[in-house]
């Protein structure tokens, strides 16, 4: 018997994906089914993040934390199960060890503590392990657990690296700052001027050059992945599209990065959306 899935997107779209968001339209054009996924990992990743956030004692963060690893590993034997659970889908859940469940907790858990990274290597490996349990779930849903991910995982880490660039100015906020020590060096920023959001010509030619290095690497990723993986990851190569649409945006305006985030209109993130899943760009 097919699962209605109409609270369950209602949930999500409440929690991660409003009118205007960047993930309302990149998963425009997909069908109910595959929004449900999409919309469902994402608002997973909130709803964790949220309570490593948010709660004010490291207890009720454990205690929060533990439902979502009880309810995860037992997701099959549940007649009830999270909105969340439901969107990603029970039966691909229960297809996962219960140990990956814990893994993608840890891992979101360690994307929430403020890190400094020496070199830009360190800063790819750290967010490459924070990614891949996620992969392994697109690979769960989409019948690929054996097939090598290579491509997408490095796609994914990339594209999740250029967010957190686009988003220096609100992560200082949460005590995040991840330009690597070694690259601040190289062009004569410290770190006390970025916390300070000291803007210069050397910190335009900072962003500048890791903004560049981070679209060859996803570029490169997204060219060398099979054109299966390609197609069922549509959503994700919106949302990076939006991102380059932004970083675009804030080198029109001198790479600000540290004290403004633009924000690219609606009419434009329906259009990225349209040619990313019609035309296939």
């Amino acid at each position: 018997m097919a699962v209605s899935l109409e609270n369950p997107l209602a949930y999500c779209r409440e929690k991660v994906s409003g009118e205007t968001a960047s993930l309302h339209y990149a998963t425009l054009f997909q069908t109910e089914e595959l929004k449900a996924f999409w919309l469902g990992c994402f608002t997973l990743n909130h709803e964790l993040r949220q309570a490593c956030l948010k709660q004010l004692e490291a207890g009720l963060t454990q205690v929060k934390l533990g439902w979502w690893q009880n309810a995860l590993a037992n997701a099959g034997g549940n007649s009830n199960p999270h909105p969340v659970i439901t969107a990603i889908s029970k039966p691909v859940i229960a297809t996962l060890p219960a140990e990956h469940w814990g893994e993608l907790i840890n891992r979101v858990a360690s994307g929430c503590e403020p890190k400094r990274y020496n070199s830009m290597a360190d800063w790819h490996n750290d967010v490459l392990l924070e990614t891949k349990p996620w992969v392994h779930l697109v690979q769960a849903r989409f019948g690929y657990p054996n097939t090598d991910c290579t491509q997408l995982l490095e796609f994914w880490t990339s594209a999740t690296r250029l967010c957190q660039l686009l988003r220096l100015a609100k992560y200082l906020d949460q005590g995040f700052q991840p330009l690597p020590v070694e690259l601040l060096a190289k062009h004569g920023v410290t770190a006390d001027q970025i916390k300070r959001r000291e803007h210069s010509e050397a910190s335009t030619t900072l962003f500048s050059e890791v903004g560049e290095h981070l679209l060859e690497r996803t570029d490169l990723a997204w060219k060398n992945m099979p054109a299966d993986q390609r197609l069922f990851t549509r959503p994700l190569r919106a949302l990076f599209r939006m991102r380059v649409a932004e970083l675009k945006v804030h080198q029109a305006a001198g790479y600000r990065l540290l004290t403004e985030q633009k924000i690219i209109t609606p009419f434009k993130k329906f259009s990225i959306a349209w040619t990313t899943q019609v035309l296939r760009w």
